[in-house]
């Protein structure tokens, strides 16, 4: 199982051979030919609009704080999930949860 972790604060977007269409097709491949996972982490933009750009769901992106308490829960949550997955479990529906807890207590 493959868990494929985009985060971001949407400024780096500059690439001239990989456009958001291209880069679309390319995950929806992977994810109906091999099951791959695509987890959106965007700071400082609107995540769920910015991955459905990408043809990633609501359900698999999050706007996190972009400091050094919100990056580290951003990495101990990924760890949580990729541990889950490891273990046959399939991805809950809650995996993002104690990162929107952490903007909605502190902001973006």
């Amino acid at each position: 199982k493959v868990i494929f972790v985009i985060t971001t604060d949407g400024l780096e977007n500059a690439s001239k051979r990989f456009g958001y269409e291209k880069i679309r097709r390319m995950i929806e491949r992977e994810k109906e030919q091999y099951g791959w996972e695509f987890l959106f982490l965007g700071a400082n933009i609107d995540a769920a609009k910015e991955a459905a750009r990408f043809g990633i769901g609501a359900d698999r992106s999050v706007n996190y704080k972009c400091d050094e308490a919100g990056t580290a829960l951003n990495y101990e949550v990924i760890s949580e999930a990729v541990c889950s997955v490891r273990a046959a479990r399939p991805l809950s529906a809650d995996w993002k949860r104690r990162i929107d807890e952490d903007v909605q207590r502190r902001g973006r």
